[in-house]
């Protein structure tokens, strides 16, 4: 439980950053080790050292000339996704074409964007135009060869991968990409008449499938932020990248779905179906303590959303010095849709980050909304029995739900039971909405000081309820085999059950 705590503290961005760097070394390792691998440990020594020198200097100069804070760990991860896609240095051609390509993926954050969103992965922008400029011989780009797809990494990229789908809870995203790419593999190997054992061998091993997977598409400001558009986003990234074919341009030029291009259409795919045309600018009304080491934001114009969905929400403050845990949140909508502003909380224990000071000490006025998204929403019938559980600051999703449930049942929650669980009761928070809901009809229970018992979820289970789970990973953890325990029909049915993890923010 320890170490679990301990990783739920790392923020996503940090957390694939010690992944990518641990995948390096171990990288780095293996050329050392004498192993029959594509480039020695000087050469890609070399090439890491490019990346990161030129990754940090190009970012740092756009990032100054239009005043807005570097990514403390953003620019890092491009630069490491480009080491294990581009060829190590060999001479000076491959160097330059290094630098170029560093260059072009640092910049496109800046450049490609419309509005302030950048609408592809940077990785994918410098791959996709050094694709480009060396098929058509230009400068001395050099074509990704994407060495991470190597036999002799493979248990490591399946173990530091499974870590990073863990973490950021994407098992639904690359579990649909690795389905869609094996049974892509396989008609195509039926259809070429090539042994199917073959060619998934081919696949796991010598393409870039498990990397895709778990590092490029788990990227949140390029992929789908509901379920459903996450399906069809893998699914046509593993369709392009397998599918095999080659279509003629012209008589000279053709176009083949390479991986970085696989990944291009589903960046366009995402900008497109996402609608995320533009952020939202909200200006921040006022920031109040609700509790201990609790605050509210309160900030216009309204946003438009579901209740239980989140925002990722961004203060882009020009300082040379970034803020160490990043200068972007995702964070809980507390307000109901129909409310005339938007409304979320937070917490700051000990030390607060620069972005959640500048909230608290009011200098930070203005935020950006970068994406609305998630599936931890009510059920479409309004009459469904649903029970809430939650711990901590793990209630704002729930106040929104039950402020439009009043607005949607007519004011009957009597179909409504939540559990809410807190440290202390100074930091027990919305009393107005819980209570306002108890003379409604909803059943509340507040646990402070402890932990949930079997005895309480035994008392808020209902035969057929839907059950919403918001919380620290651990606490979710516990909760599961007693809501099996206390409704038998959830070991079956694991649909009723919706969780709202922290991942680290």
């Amino acid at each position: 439980m320890t170490f679990v705590r301990l990783i739920d503290r790392i923020s996503m961005y940090r957390f694939v950053l010690l992944a990518l760097v641990l995948l390096a070394a171990y990288s780095l390792a293996v050329a050392a080790s004498g192993t029959d691998f594509a480039y020695t440990a000087t050469q890609l020594l070399g090439s890491l050292a490019i990346l990161v020198i030129v990754c940090g200097v190009v970012t740092y100069a756009c990032a100054a000339i239009v005043r807005v804070p570097p990514g403390s760990e953003s620019w890092l991860i491009t630069a490491l996704i480009l080491f294990f896609i581009f060829p190590g240095v060999t001479d000076s051609d491959a160097a330059w074409g290094l630098v170029l390509a560093a260059a072009v993926a640092s910049a496109s954050k800046y450049v490609l964007a419309v509005r302030r969103r950048h609408i592809v992965n940077p990785a994918v922008a410098g791959a996709v135009i050094s694709y480009l400029l060396a098929y058509f011989s230009i400068g001395p780009f050099e074509y990704p060869v994407w060495w991470i797809a190597a036999e002799p990494l493979l248990i490591a990229m399946i173990v530091i991968g499974a870590a990073v789908v863990w973490k950021l809870r994407e098992w639904w995203l690359v579990g649909v990409f690795v389905v869609v790419s094996v049974l892509t593999i396989i008609v195509v190997a039926l259809d070429a008449d090539t042994p199917i054992g073959e060619a998934l061998d081919l696949g796991f091993t010598s393409t870039p499938l498990l990397f895709v997977a778990a590092i490029m598409l788990t990227e949140p400001l390029t992929s789908p932020a509901t379920r459903i558009l996450k399906v069809g986003y893998a699914a046509l990234v593993g369709v392009l990248m397998f599918w095999g074919q080659t279509f003629e341009i012209t008589s000279d030029f053709t176009l083949a779905f390479v991986p970085e291009i696989a990944l291009l259409a589903g960046s366009l795919f995402t900008f497109i179906v996402g609608m995320q045309w533009r952020r939202t600018v909200l200006s921040v009304e006022s920031v109040r303590p609700i509790g201990v080491d609790t605050y509210e934001v309160l900030a216009t114009p309204p946003l438009r959303f579901r209740p239980g969905q989140w925002a990722q929400i961004s203060a882009a403050t020009w300082s040379p010095s970034p803020d160490k845990q990043g200068t972007r949140r995702v964070l809980s909508l507390a307000g109901a849709p129909s409310e005339s502003q938007t409304r979320f909380g937070f917490t700051a224990v000990g030390e607060p980050s620069a972005f959640k000071k500048g909230l608290i000490d009011g200098s930070t006025t203005r935020l950006y909304v970068d994406e609305v998204g998630g599936d931890f929403t009510l059920p479409r019938k309004t009459s469904t029995p649903t029970v809430f559980i939650a711990g901590g600051i793990g209630v704002t999703p729930f106040r929104s739900m039950l402020a439009e449930l009043t607005a949607r049942t007519g004011g009957d929650l009597s179909h409504v039971s939540m559990i809410y669980a807190a440290n202390a009761d100074d930091r027990l928070v919305y009393a107005d909405v819980l209570d306002a809901a108890k003379n409604l009809g909803a059943q509340v229970i507040t646990v402070v000081g402890g932990l949930v018992s079997v005895e309480e979820i035994e008392s808020v289970a209902r035969p057929g309820a839907h059950y919403y789970l918001s919380g620290p990973p651990a606490m979710l953890a516990a909760l599961k085999p007693m809501l099996i325990r206390a409704e038998p029909e959830l070991r079956w049915q694991p649909w009723r059950v919706h969780t709202d993890r922290f991942i680290g923010y």
